[in-house]
């Protein structure tokens, strides 16, 4: 896992599914906001927020459906004034990115920006093991 700062924010990158799951991401939130993108080869995936101990919101970018169907997304004024996130899927444009779209969103709530310098840095990483991470 790297851990490492982007302007305002503390980011934790990883290359597995844990850091998106609620128990982890609620953990997280406690006394701050946590953000998740998370996705697979198969087109599985969330964006999930949390805040205060509390999982508010988790999304499939792939197939969103509509704004209010979600619970919580008032909570998330940046994403819901995405309107293009919402769009059905057979009306997005060819070159739209779902993957892209969901860390934007992340990138426009928290102020952090994943620049091409800020991935080339050297960055701190730990190693945590599965059974720890959780509880």
């Amino acid at each position: 896992m790297l851990v490492d700062w982007c302007d305002p924010a503390t980011m934790l990158l990883e290359q597995d599914y844990l850091g998106s799951t609620p128990a982890v991401l609620q953990r997280l939130s406690q006394g701050a906001r946590a953000y998740s993108a998370w996705w697979n080869v198969n087109a599985h995936n969330r964006l999930s927020f949390a805040a205060g101990n509390e999982l508010i919101l988790t999304i499939d970018a792939f197939g969103p459906g509509r704004p209010e169907d979600h619970a919580g997304i008032d909570q998330w004024p940046e994403l819901q004034a995405m309107t293009d996130f919402f769009v059905d899927f057979e009306e997005r444009d060819q070159h739209y990115d779902w993957q892209a779209a969901m860390l934007a969103v992340i990138d426009q709530t928290t102020g952090a920006r994943l620049t091409g310098e800020w991935l080339k840095r050297p960055h701190p990483y730990i190693t945590v093991r599965m059974p720890d991470a959780a509880h």
